[in-house]
Order: C-alpha cells, then sequence, then structure tokens
C-alpha cells in the first residue's frame, strides 16, 4: 500500500511538472507570434494553457494583449473581467482595461483604470500608463494632465519616442510651438522615418512663423507618402517642385 501511496505522489508531481513545462513552452509561443503579429496563433496558444489552467497569469495578459491588438474588443472585455475578478490588485489588467476603454472611446473610464493600475503598479509598467493615460487625457481634450503624465513618462525613459511625440503634440495644442519643435526633433533624432513627425513639426514651424522649416518638413513628409503634407505644399509653399 505505501508503495502504491509513493507511486501516485510520484506520478502526480510528475504530471504537474510535465503541464508546468508544457504551459511555459506554449506561452513563450504565444508572446512570440504576438511579436510576429500573428494574433491568431497567439490566442490559440495562449487559449491552450487557459483550457487547462483557467486562472494562469500569464496566459490570461497573453490573450488579453492578443485580441486587443486584433480589435476583438468583445472577447478582450471577457478575459479582462474574468481577470481583475481574480486579481483585482494586478496593475497589467488595470492597465489593459484602460487601453479597452480607450479603444472604446470611453475616455474618462479608462483614466480612472490607468490611475488603478499606478495605484497597485510596482513601477515596471509605469511608462506604459503614464503614456496611456495621456493619450486619454487627450481625448479629453484636459491638456494639461496630458502633458504632465508625459512629463513623467519621459523621466522614467527621456528617449521614448511615442511620449516625446504625444507631450510635442499637446504642447502644440497649447500653442507651445518652440517646445513641440524641440520635442520634435528629439523624436526623429531616434525615429528618423516618423513620417507623421515631420508633418507634426512642420505644422509647428508654420505655426511659430517660420515657413521656411515648415515647407522643408512638408516636403519630406510628401516625399515619404503623407498627403496632408503634399496638400500644404500646394497651399503654402507654391507648389509641389
Amino acid at each position: 500500500m505505501k508503495t502504491y501511496q509513493i507511486f501516485l505522489i510520484f506520478y502526480f508531481v510528475f504530471q504537474s511538472t510535465f503541464l508546468s513545462a508544457q504551459n511555459s513552452e506554449l506561452i513563450a509561443s504565444g508572446k512570440q507570434k504576438l511579436n510576429e503579429n500573428e494574433y491568431n496563433e497567439a490566442i490559440k496558444y495562449f487559449s491552450l494553457v487557459l483550457k487547462d489552467e483557467p486562472l494562469d497569469t500569464a496566459a490570461l495578459s497573453g490573450i488579453i494583449k492578443a485580441y486587443l491588438l486584433s480589435d476583438n474588443l468583445k472577447d478582450a472585455q471577457k478575459y479582462i473581467d474574468t481577470a481583475l475578478n481574480e486579481y483585482p490588485q494586478n496593475a497589467e489588467f488595470h492597465l489593459r482595461k484602460g487601453i479597452l476603454n480607450n479603444l472604446k472611446g470611453q475616455y474618462r473610464k479608462a483614466i480612472d483604470d490607468f490611475k488603478n493600475a499606478l495605484e497597485y503598479s510596482s513601477g515596471s509598467i509605469d511608462i506604459q500608463i503614464y503614456i496611456n493615460r495621456g493619450v486619454a487625457y487627450i481625448q479629453d481634450e484636459d491638456y494639461e494632465n496630458a502633458f504632465q503624465d508625459f512629463v513623467e513618462a519621459l523621466r522614467i525613459n527621456p528617449r521614448h519616442p511615442a511620449a516625446l511625440n504625444y507631450k510635442a503634440f499637446v504642447s502644440y495644442r497649447q500653442g507651445n510651438f518652440v517646445d513641440a519643435i524641440n520635442d520634435y526633433n528629439k523624436a526623429l533624432d531616434l525615429n528618423p522615418e516618423n513620417v507623421m513627425g515631420y508633418y507634426n513639426r512642420g505644422m509647428s514651424h508654420l505655426r511659430s512663423g517660420d515657413k521656411s522649416k515648415a515647407c522643408a518638413d512638408f516636403h519630406k513628409a510628401c516625399s515619404k507618402g503623407n498627403k496632408n503634407a503634399c496638400r500644404m505644399i500646394m497651399t503654402e509653399c507654391g507648389g509641389l517642385r
């Protein structure tokens, strides 16, 4: 009898270890598919894990990301609700809920979600929270709070292109064109292929009264396919050349 009991204990430990290793491989494959923008494939991998372990945090996180990135907001909502019901103090799940509400156009709800995420965050995802909350503030036309969130994001990483671009955009909307140009300069140094960066910097130069630099940026953006920049060349720069 004792031998049989020992065998059972060994079997269950072995089985648990085997499933854990298998699930780790599935999660790794799902993350790889996320990085490759193959969202349906990623969902398949994470679903296999959740079939075995319905509350696995890594699999829940992965499948939520995949559904959000594929614009399947209904299923994203379902898994976010499950995740937050089981893990109400998980900062990442509050972040994902905020992103979902941003995508749904419910910006004030999103702002509350990002506040909750910051409350529970250990710091590792703070930059994502600040940037996404800043975007929600922009959509709600609260430019002062948006500006502060992008400042906070840049304190964490002064070379974050998205934070620089958003901060520049807010400065532009507030009429601080020189500040906007400075931030667009930094963002374009980091990512010279950002077509919208040239167009937006051109608009900032135009509003600050420097048409020559504005037209140079419009030509750059137009040559990279930005139709709005091409229109600005026609109306402000004497036509295409």
